[in-house]
């Protein structure tokens, strides 16, 4: 128990709860978000259209039980349903069947899952949160040169830097870099727009020369001298359809997608009110982060720290099964059109449950369980190992980092982890750090936060009364925090006690 049982107590939770709310979650919420982004496929000649009815989907209890998958090397999933029609555009008629989509495994009363008879845990992983960061590093003159790295969704990264003139620039690759009002301009801003949105329009006018008025001219001159700079393609290009596509797929899609996490911390560390479903990177996002940049270099604003567990996310259990549900989904939608194109040729009246085949969707799965670094085999050494493996959090697999690359900043205990990662339970070798535990009473927040409870002394009329409340990591810095036994220690003593409390990563007596 937290608390001697009269005021904010809480029971310990149960620690498989991590499991349970993470697939509980992708099955209310993410496997609708996936299902509902289904596009309508049509054929070449426009005649038929293709599409899914999520609103009445599907999950049908298994067929077989738990032990019985087991002894039998199965798979213990349910069967999901979907309503799918198929339009006729010439008289409007449409043919609407309730087709098999695949399996999805299931989990257990254990938080794990059965694949081919064997108990597989999914591990929840630690990412950089998509965002904004701003760091500071000093040149061989010793000088320091600010720089603003935005983090995406994805993974990708775009970088801007400041140089000894006030310069902006956007690193799109290792080595080449380009103008910020080209980027602006390539997103679809011209400068007046520019120079109304900042608020050091004078820095910008000082490095906008004639050559760089005609690559702003327009937005197809500075897509193009974009393009220039990230594919390193010499001469003159043509600007044309196929290579906006290739600028999207390549970099736009890849870099400047936020999603709703990155929306939300993107708006908070810049002061923004983009509404939320707007998950985009915008000019406006890169032109008030080159304010806070310019800002940055004149001694205003904070750097950030990348280890702090606040500019941190938790990929859990829901996020991967939903990118997995995204992948299967994807390819069932190559294979609709493939086949809707096929029955054209050969002249076939296609039906719904024609079109539709379970191969994507149960092999993409079978595959992520099989396969993937985070889906490990459960551990059954004795019960503790077994509780313990559900509840590790790993920095390692797939867009996180590796043993080798990561430093020992990272693999250091840090301030943020308290009462929200043990400081002890870690493994050995090359891994130290980087695969740790998660504290008994720390639960994942709604935006991938750890959270951790606090209880929080709250003085009325000479008398302090204790409500608990959970923090997450950029909440508790504007408390002051004190020990976890802090109240026991001090109780039945009369006279106010000094104790230790951390105040900003700070602590004081």
């Amino acid at each position: 128990m937290l608390g001697d049982g009269k005021e904010g107590t809480s029971t310990i939770p149960g620690f498989n709860q991590i499991q349970f709310e993470g697939f509980y979650r992708f099955i209310d919420q993410g496997l609708i978000e996936e299902l509902s982004q289904f596009p309508k496929i049509e054929d070449i000649d426009h005649e038929i259209e293709f599409q899914l009815f999520v609103e009445t989907y599907q999950l049908v209890e298994p067929l077989i039980k738990e032990r019985d998958a087991v002894y039998e090397l199965l798979t213990y999933s349910s069967e999901l349903y979907v309503s799918a029609g198929l339009i006729w555009k010439t008289n409007r008629n449409m043919q609407e069947q309730r087709i098999f989509i695949g399996n999805i495994p299931l989990m257990n009363s254990l938080g794990t899952s059965i694949v081919n008879g064997i108990y597989r845990v999914v591990i929840n992983q630690i990412l950089q949160s998509p965002g904004i960061y701003y760091q500071s590093e000093l040149d061989h003159n010793g000088i320091s040169v600010y720089t603003g790295t935005i983090i995406s969704d994805w993974g990708g990264r775009l970088e801007l830097e400041i140089d000894k003139k006030a310069r902006i620039w956007a690193r799109v690759s290792r080595k080449q870099k380009i103008s910020i009002l080209v980027l602006s301009s390539a997103m679809g801003s011209n400068l007046r727009e520019i120079l109304e949105n900042v608020c050091y329009p004078e820095i910008f006018l000082s490095f906008l020369t004639d050559k760089e008025k005609n690559k702003i001219g327009s937005k197809e001159n500075a897509i193009l001298e974009f393009y220039q700079q990230f594919s390193c393609v010499g001469g003159d290009p043509i600007f044309s359809e196929s290579l906006c596509k290739e600028l999207q797929k390549k970099f736009f899609h890849q870099r400047c997608e936020l999603g709703r996490i990155g929306r939300r911390n993107i708006n908070w560390r810049l002061n923004l009110n983009i509404p939320q479903n707007n998950i985009f990177l915008l000019p406006r996002d890169i032109l008030a982060a080159a304010d806070h940049l310019i800002g940055m270099k004149f001694g205003m604003g904070t750097l950030d720290d990348m280890n702090h567990l606040k500019n941190k996310r938790i990929r859990s259990v829901a996020d991967l099964l939903q990118d997995q549900l995204g992948l299967a989904l994807a390819r069932l939608e190559n294979v609709v059109k493939g086949t809707i194109g096929g029955a054209i040729r050969h002249k076939l009246i296609p039906t719904p449950q024609n079109l539709v085949t379970s191969t994507p969707l149960t092999t993409t799965y079978e595959s992520f369980f099989g396969l993937h670094p985070l889906s490990q085999v459960l551990d059954r050494t004795n019960p503790l190992t077994q509780i313990v493996h559900g509840r590790k959090l790993s920095y390692l697999g797939p867009g996180g980092l590796t043993g080798r690359t990561a430093n020992f900043r990272i693999r250091d205990i840090h301030p943020s982890h308290y009462g929200r990662i043990c400081p002890i339970d870690t493994s050995e070798g090359i891994n130290v750090g980087l695969i740790g535990s998660l504290s008994i009473h720390a639960r994942i927040g709604d935006w991938g936060s750890l959270e951790s409870p606090f209880y929080e002394l709250v003085e009325k009329s000479k008398k302090a009364r204790i409500r608990m409340l959970f923090l997450s990591p950029s909440q508790d810095e504007y408390y002051m925090i004190a020990a976890g036994n802090s109240l026991a220690l001090n109780r039945g003593i009369q006279e106010e006690q000094a104790v230790p409390a951390r105040y900003r990563q700070e602590f004081f007596f």
